[in-house]
């Protein structure tokens, strides 16, 4: 219990408030044991009836195991007897936690009540084969035994009297929510200070217990602590002592230590090592100490907010870093968190309203064959996009639940967030691809200026950009490669890219045979041939681009004029291929007419191969492309 961590930290102080503290939250769990048990067995005789799963309420006590939630269901009646799965498991549990409630009372030294617990503890069923007798669940939760007799509910209730009796004789005041004694005048500005930063944010916890704060001084040293969750180990200490901040944090996952340091980075807190340690039954829990010597009082007020307003955060973090396990890698889980908590948004709404349920839902609606058994969101979406995904998922929950908004119209809007994300594949494919066109281009303007300057050294200069410039393409087709692997449904987008790619790679090639000619100038009728053609390659590669940027709009079917944009750009590089077509052919005669000897020949011929079909590559690439706008987004 937190008492033990306590001590363990040398906080002896604190110790009663906390176990008063503890103790009122062993009774809530206490009384909810007991509504389970007598559901259980309301069910067992009446099996036609539903059962309540009473899953509100142990989320509100703070007990985290979800399988208490099908017990009552599971309950059957056997001769007098109830079968009841985890039976044995649940008494186990309520006289822990009756001790933890005992354990403030005897301290106390309230007559009476160490005869009534032994007894009563010693009565309690074992269950054995999580079988119960009939009688004994009665004995044992009825509220109000007969005259002469004592029950275990009667004695919860008779506690619960002295517990609150406790609370009240110990707070000598209350600021803002905290329960406060043996402060001066000094240290009240102070717990304000903290519990303003507390309150701001607590509403962000919805219905989980926790975030209760008790105030004291000893000697020259102001003391606060809250007890933050139900988590035994999960417990903040702070000492302020002059204008000094001491921060001792101890818990049980490593991760959110490290996570609860980096939300008070933007203060230069110094950390001490991280240590570890253990409760008195041999549970370990992990503590670390940062210290920030404040520059002033208004630093130091300003640093205790901060630190109070953070608690919310620590909340179930651990169980929402598991939720969006199935969404992002580990270190972004991390990075989402922090960023839901310097947003001031979190994640409790998130799992208030389902979890890791609510965005499997929208996968379910929303991804169809881009997803497969196995697979992360983050790995068919890209971890940015997911991110950006999930950022919103945060906060409209969040918003969802302070403005009491319907849980459904939230999962619609999910859905169609998701829808958006998921059709942003497509947009960026298409960027890809006319990031890919723009390599082409650019090829095809070196071949265009080879052409021009035939016979010139400039043109062996090309060669080492036109390399550049294609491997640049290779890793752009690899790109989309691995998109299309994730992402089935876009499957045409690897054809394109590699009839695109082959007009990459034969313009290259020409590049490289340009550079051949070395100061060997072909007669003019051949070089105003090749010009011509490489005019027209220029021409279809810079259409291949726009019909690409056009294809982007297309898809808004009210963007008439960027659809019909899109349609008048593939018509051109259809027409320039032709073009291509007659103008290779004519470079072919002019180079067989007048060509100076073979090699020339052969350089001019294999010229005039490479650039047409470099634009009839850019054609079949077209053609995938107006197939794949008009049968796919605008439904033709």
């Amino acid at each position: 219990m937190k008492t033990e961590v306590l001590a363990a930290i040398g906080e002896g102080e604190l110790q009663r408030p906390a176990a008063v503290n503890a103790a009122l939250a062993a009774n809530d769990r206490v009384k909810y044991a007991f509504t389970l048990l007598q559901m259980a067995a309301t069910h067992a005789d009446r099996p036609e009836q539903p059962a309540a799963s009473l899953k509100r309420e142990r989320i509100a006590c703070g007990i985290d195991d979800e399988a208490l939630d099908s017990m009552a269901a599971a309950a059957r009646r056997k001769r007098g007897h109830y079968q009841i799965p985890g039976a044995a498991r649940l008494l186990a549990r309520i006289a822990a936690d009756i001790r933890v409630m005992a354990a403030p009372v005897l301290a106390a030294n309230q007559a009476g009540f160490a005869a009534r617990l032994d007894t009563l503890l010693a009565a309690i069923p074992s269950a054995e084969g999580d079988v119960l007798e009939g009688d004994a669940l009665t004995a044992m939760t009825r509220a109000n035994p007969a005259a002469g007799t004592d029950s275990l509910h009667r004695l919860v209730m008779d506690m619960h009297k002295e517990l609150n009796a406790l609370q009240a004789a110990l707070a000598e005041e209350t600021i803002d929510g905290a329960a406060a004694y043996g402060l001066e005048e000094v240290d009240r500005p102070r717990v304000a200070a903290f519990m303003a930063g507390l309150n701001r944010t607590a509403r962000l916890k919805f219905d989980h217990p926790g975030l209760a704060t008790t105030a004291t001084r000893t000697g020259t040293r102001l003391i606060i602590q809250n007890d933050i969750g139900t988590t035994d180990a999960h417990v903040i200490v702070v000492h302020v002592e002059d204008e000094s901040v001491t921060v001792t944090y101890t818990d049980v996952h490593p991760e959110r230590l490290t996570f609860f340091q980096t939300l008070l980075s933007s203060h230069p807190v110094a950390w001490e090592t991280t240590q570890s340690g253990q409760l008195g039954a041999g549970a370990p829990f992990y503590m670390a100490t940062g210290r920030l010597d404040a520059a002033n009082e208004p630093a130091c007020q300003a640093y205790l907010a901060l630190l109070g307003s953070r608690l919310v955060f620590l909340i179930d973090w651990n169980r929402a870093r598991r939720q969006l396990r199935a969404f992002l890698p580990g270190e972004p889980r991390v990075a989402l968190l922090r960023w839901a908590a310097e947003q001031d948004i979190g994640h409790r709404g998130f799992l208030a309203l389902g979890g890791a349920k609510l965005v499997n839902q929208a996968i379910e609606a929303t991804a169809g064959s881009a997803m497969h058994f196995g697979d992360r969101l983050s790995d068919v979406l890209g971890v940015v996009e997911t991110e950006t995904f999930l950022r919103f998922v945060l906060r409209a929950s969040t918003d969802c639940m302070l403005s009491r908004r319907s849980p459904s119209l939230l999962r619609d809007r999910i859905r169609a967030e998701l829808a958006r994300h998921f059709s942003n594949e497509e947009r960026r494919l298409l960027q890809l691809a006319s990031d890919h066109a723009g390599l082409v281009f650019e090829l095809a303007c070196l071949v265009r200026d080879g052409a021009l300057a035939v016979g010139e050294t400039a043109v062996l200069k090309h060669q080492k950009r036109a390399a550049r410039f294609e491997h640049d393409a290779d890793r752009l087709v690899s790109d989309v490669r691995e998109a299309v692997r994730k992402r089935p449904d876009y499957a045409a987008f690897a054809p394109l890219m590699h009839a695109s790619d082959d007009a990459a790679d034969e313009l290259e090639e020409a590049v490289f045979l340009l550079a051949q000619f070395g100061e060997d100038h072909p007669p003019a009728p051949i070089i105003e041939k090749l010009q011509a053609l490489a005019a027209l390659v220029v021409e279809t590669a810079q259409e291949w681009v726009k019909a690409l940027l056009d294809a982007a709009h297309a898809e808004d079917r009210s963007a008439a004029e960027d659809a019909d944009d899109f349609l008048v750009a593939i018509d051109r590089v259809l027409a320039l291929e032709h073009a291509a077509d007659d103008a290779e052919r004519a470079l072919t005669a002019a180079s067989v007419r007048h060509a100076a000897d073979f090699r020339q020949l052969h350089l001019c011929a294999s010229l005039g191969n490479k650039l047409e079909e470099a634009a009839d590559a850019l054609k079949r690439a077209s053609l995938i492309l107006r197939d794949r706008v008009l049968g796919e987004v605008l439904g033709g």
